[in-house]
């Protein structure tokens, strides 16, 4: 049967992989039902002090540019160029640049400015009905219900679950899979690592932004670091990431003052109420969640966060979510006839690539945090840039495949430790030029990138 054979199609969740699926699904000519818990975030502010900022990459953009939105996105974004990096004791911040072309930046982006141009253009399609303020109980799968917290209950044909890493509906799934006997599974291992969110203002005086704008700002302390990304408005959104030790620590104001003059100081001596956004915003976990069994036959399937819930270290999270939502459009393009096969298919092409760029990310927190700073480190970086650009079709650094490019995340993961050991040869062995272009030739050439993967989609200057 087809996707509308089967009755309602619904998508629980409404951040941006569920409204980018409702977009996708409706351009299929599906009618799509959207129940989110929260209010309408283009009316209500329902963010503040709780989300990460959101750094757009290619992955994200291509289905951005698939769906046609790409020209309201670029309205919302600032280009960073590089890692500008805050050293201790250094009065002048290092720029790292991301890579040697034009297009390798990535575009920092509000979270609820971008969420709001996919429903708005999910919406305009006039086959999606988004309710809001409509949280989800359950899904009895028996009768094809789905029962919210007010004791209402609506009938669904299909369920997508785009509802976060606490989904409901991969809850529900994991429920039925124990009565059934069904293969389903759900882990999150969580950080000793938390989070808390705080903001740069403008320049009191000139309203302008206090630190250059294009530039992901990184203040690497070992066990911990903040970072900054600018918003359009003039504003960092900042966030620190530490051990729970140290949060625990910071208890009062004082201990706070005392620590940010201590590790940060140039940017304690900017944010005038530090001690009072710090008391006021929430302290968030950290944690890798991976699933395994993400469809029920043609009834339901889980994707983004509700299926691959990942830490933020390499700017992926919602990227990967995205590039997974294309992937499922795709797979239910070529099975239209049977969506359970789908389904199937679109887990067996996602998970892998999920789980990599999962390992990917913790291994960029140690990156950030540390390894900007060490010697070693940015000796392989220059040297992995410089034969990029000698060998452009054969070489390319880990963070340039997973944030410029569309290769599958494990074929990166594949192909950057294979670099790193021949990095690591390079760097302590004694090649000239002539064996050291041999062995980069030896490496497979690069993929080609997706044909939408359009270098100017968004605006780098």
């Amino acid at each position: 049967m087809t996707l509308d054979q089967h009755g309602p199609v619904v998508v629980v969740g409404a951040g941006q992989a569920g409204a980018l699926l409702a977009l996708y699904l409706a351009r299929q000519g599906h009618d799509v039902t959207i129940y989110e818990s929260r209010p309408d975030l283009r009316r209500v502010d329902i963010d503040a002090g709780r989300s990460i900022n959101l750094a757009l990459a290619t992955r994200g953009i291509v289905p951005l540019v698939d769906v046609g939105v790409i020209e309201s996105v670029d309205a919302i974004t600032i280009p960073m160029k590089g890692r500008m990096i805050h050293a201790v004791g250094d009065p002048t911040p290092d720029l790292q640049p991301y890579g040697t072309r034009p297009h390798e930046v990535i575009h920092s982006v509000s979270r609820s400015d971008l969420n709001a141009i996919l429903l708005d253009a999910a919406e305009a399609t006039g086959r999606v009905d988004v309710r809001f303020e409509t949280a989800l109980s359950s899904v009895d799968f028996e009768r094809s219900l789905l029962h919210f917290d007010d004791e209402t209950s609506e009938p669904f044909g299909v369920v997508f679950g785009t509802d976060g890493a606490g989904s409901r509906v991969r809850r529900s799934m994991l429920d039925h899979a124990r009565t059934t006997g069904r293969e389903m599974a759900a882990e999150t291992e969580w950080l000793d690592h938390d989070y808390k969110e705080l903001t740069l203002p403008p320049d009191p005086e000139t309203g302008t932004f206090q630190l250059d704008p294009n530039a992901l700002h990184i203040w690497p302390r070992g066990e911990f670091m903040l970072i900054a990304l600018a918003n359009p408005e003039g504003d960092f959104t900042v966030t620190l990431f530490a051990p729970k030790s140290s949060f625990e620590q910071l208890a009062t104001p004082a201990a706070v003052v005392a620590f940010f003059d201590e590790h940060f100081a140039d940017f304690a001596a900017m944010v005038p109420d530090l001690a009072d956004q710090f008391f006021e915003n929430p302290t968030g976990p950290l944690g890798t969640m991976r699933a395994s069994g993400w469809s029920i036959d043609d009834r339901a399937v889980i994707l983004g966060d509700a299926a691959h819930a990942i830490v933020p270290f390499h700017g992926q999270g919602m990227n990967l979510a995205m590039e997974s939502v294309r992937s499922l459009d795709q797979h239910l393009r070529s099975s239209p006839d049977d969506i359970a096969a789908a389904f199937r298919a679109f887990e067996a092409d996602r998970k892998p690539n999920a789980d990599a760029i999962a390992d990917m990310a913790l291994g960029n927190y140690i990156e950030m945090r540390a390894g900007v700073i060490d010697p070693d480190y940015l000796a392989k970086r220059n040297l992995a840039l410089d034969l990029e650009s000698r060998h452009p079709t054969h070489l390319s650094p880990r963070y340039n495949m997973v944030m410029f490019s569309t290769m599958p995340y494990a074929e990166a993961k594949e192909r950057a430790e294979r670099q790193a050991a021949l990095l690591a040869d390079i760097v302590s062995g004694d090649h000239d030029d002539v064996a050291i272009d041999s062995l980069v030739q030896a490496l497979p050439p690069l993929p080609e990138l997706d044909p939408l993967a359009d270098p100017d989609a968004l605006s780098v200057a």
